[in-house]
């Protein structure tokens, strides 16, 4: 005598709604994490394209002697690059300032510092760093960064 025999495959409704449950949860502890990676992957963008300016700067002090009628080059404005993905940053040049003195009786204004700032845009308008600046002497700053936020916090080890 044969016995008809069903046997079933396959997983029940509980065990996949257990499984999406617990997919759920790795995903919400992850994603803020996986947020803030992507969020330092910017702002070392935006470090790396404030050295390239500061540079450019130099440069221009070291052959004009003032930073006065500098010109940072269109390539230098944003971070990332264009054509890697929506600028994140934009780099500006904070007018340079400087001293009043006197060359042969008349009085001069050379341009003897600067400030450059990475203005968040986009998908980091938000960001808790706030904009980063740089100045002529080397000094990384931020500029309207969330409550309890340091430099070290935003500032990648150089």
């Amino acid at each position: 005598m044969k016995r008809n025999r069903h046997l079933q495959h396959g997983f029940t409704l509980i065990e996949l709604m257990v499984v999406v449950a617990i997919i759920g949860i790795l995903a919400a502890i992850g994603y803020p994490s996986y947020q803030e990676q992507v969020a330092k992957s910017r702002r070392a963008d935006a470090q790396r394209a404030l050295a390239e300016a500061e540079q450019y700067m130099r440069r221009h002090f070291s052959a004009q002697d003032t930073f006065a009628g500098v010109v940072l080059p269109a390539a230098l404005l944003t971070a990332p690059r264009t054509g890697s993905g929506p600028a994140a940053y934009n780099i500006q040049l904070v007018e340079p300032s400087g001293v009043v003195g006197v060359v042969a009786g008349t009085p001069t204004t050379a341009a003897t510092t600067f400030t450059l700032r990475a203005l968040r845009t986009g998908s980091m308008a938000a960001d808790r760093c706030g904009d980063l600046t740089v100045t002529n002497t080397g000094i990384k700053d931020l500029e309207n960064e969330a409550s309890g936020v340091t430099r070290a916090d935003c500032f990648k080890a150089s």
